[in-house]
């Protein structure tokens, strides 16, 4: 019987793998729905011996195993819990504190090459349609890790208005069947871009009541062919990474507002000047006084480009950030609070 994309069910360990081919249980694992449809490509790669010399002729007699490549992707709409996760597994470096009981705040910054090194901390994702006795689909994909995500906030009514889109890669290593029973899916609290605090070179854009968007974006340009080496390991045949690490990581901020008298983007762009840029979400009430929400501040930014444009047929202002590192504080710091212990654990 013909299965339906939407039976597919997921699971995301919310701790950290202890090695990369070392899968986690599922205790270790949450379930989310997403937006988009796509499974995740796992892909044992060839190659033939046809330019060799020695067979008389330019045709392939055999053909080989190769290596595996596993990769997959998330499209979201903002919940607390999801982005906690983008931001540990993404960003590499956290600090967990509890303000209130049943509340965990999760300071995040990018992972240290000095103190941490570069292996970047992977995960486990669980892939299931009809999980059971006679499955369609039930695989695990071990070792995986953040390649990158981009997070938009943009006008309109509704969770679309707030989206993260996340890109992993794995080590190659596949179980199946995953031995993993996928729970019920998280209760998500989302983060509505309705709630938004967002202020720019010292420009408080919500009490102007002129954004229109913005887009942040982090790659950490991860070093996937230097995963494979002597001794990296073998799945059924093929080459399997044995490391995972990031390379030249990319930050990335863009934002849209409208062009008025007075505004101080090309300006700023002229000048290069220099200042900070804080924005943040709220949610649910946790307990007391304490908020789903998150907040991110990029410590030292200056606009590398600023274009006069229009949206909707209203002026506005397109502008590129160069995120700065900073001496102190780095380059940028996310925290989230949400319901969720232990991620990263």
């Amino acid at each position: 019987m013909s299965a339906n994309i939407r039976e597919t069910r997921i699971g995301i360990s919310f701790r950290k793998q202890t090695a990369l081919q070392t899968p986690l249980a599922a205790a270790d694992c949450w379930s989310f729905t997403k937006l988009n449809a796509a499974l995740s490509v796992v892909d044992m790669a060839t190659e033939n011996d046809a330019a060799e010399i020695g067979k008389g002729n330019e045709f392939a007699l055999n053909n080989y195993k190769s290596h595996w490549n596993v990769t997959g992707s998330f499209e979201k709409y903002i919940s607390s819990q999801f982005l906690a996760w983008v931001f540990c597994f993404g960003l590499g470096k956290t600090t967990k504190t509890t303000p209130v009981a049943g509340a965990y705040t999760y300071t995040c910054a990018p992972q240290d090459p000095v103190a941490d090194g570069i292996d970047m901390k992977a995960f486990t994702y669980v892939e299931a349609i009809r999980q059971g006795a006679t499955p369609v689909l039930d695989r695990a994909a071990v070792g995986c890790v953040l390649s990158d995500y981009a997070i938009t906030l943009a006008s309109g009514p509704g969770r679309a208005n707030a989206k993260v889109t996340a890109n992993f890669i794995g080590c190659g290593k596949v179980v199946r069947p995953s031995t993993i029973t996928i729970p019920s899916a998280v209760s998500e609290e989302f983060l509505n871009s309705a709630s938004a605090a967002i202020t720019i070179n010292s420009v408080n854009y919500v009490t102007n009541r002129n954004f229109v968007m913005l887009e942040q974006t982090w790659n950490n340009s991860v070093r996937d062919q230097t995963g494979f080496y002597p001794g990296s390991g073998t799945d059924t045949g093929a080459a399997i990474r044995g490391r995972l690490e990031f390379g030249d990581r990319a930050p990335g901020f863009k934002f849209q507002a409208r062009f008025d008298a007075g505004s101080t983007e090309l300006t700023d762009l002229y000048a290069q000047t220099e200042g900070t840029i804080t924005w943040s979400l709220q949610g649910a009430l946790i307990s007391g006084s304490t908020y789903h929400g998150c907040s991110v501040t990029w410590h030292r930014v200056r606009f590398a480009t600023a274009v006069v444009n229009d949206a909707d047929g209203i002026v506005t202002v397109e502008v590129t950030v160069q995120p700065l590192w900073h001496t102190t504080n780095g380059l940028l710091t996310a925290v989230v609070t949400t319901n969720q212990d232990n991620i990263l654990g």
